[in-house]
């Protein structure tokens, strides 16, 4: 490290982190193009991008909203759950119709989920 003390070291982050070396190389359109696609995936900025891969990070890309909102309804239906396994157990009994149905639309949302993402 001692080959860069000549660097001048203005850009510090918020964090203290300091990223003061400036790396420049050539690619071809197509390679360009390429890398553009990724990061527009990845919805990650070039150099965090960079640097990812010089980290042995994966790269993923970003869920869609339909994300989102599928786990915004595995959230809910595991509420619902909750609520009723905690009414079961102050009353001693269980209204089987209604926990049927969140059992029900939990395995189906899985099952949605398993055939788009997996």
């Amino acid at each position: 490290m001692s080959d860069y003390k000549h660097i001048k070291r203005t850009k510090v982050r918020a964090d203290g982190r300091q990223r003061f070396i400036r790396i420049v190389f050539r690619v071809n359109e197509d390679e360009y193009e390429h890398f553009l696609k990724d990061v527009e995936k990845a919805q990650i900025t070039k150099s965090e991008y960079l640097r990812n891969l010089i980290n042995n990070v994966e790269i993923k890309e970003k869920p869609d909203r339909e994300f989102y909102n599928t786990t915004q309804q595995l959230i809910r239906i595991g509420n619902n759950l909750n609520q009723i396994a905690r009414k079961a157990n102050s009353m001693d009994f269980i209204n089987t119709k209604e926990y049927q149905e969140n059992a029900d639309e939990l395995k189906n949302l899985i099952t949605e989920i398993k055939e788009k993402y997996l």
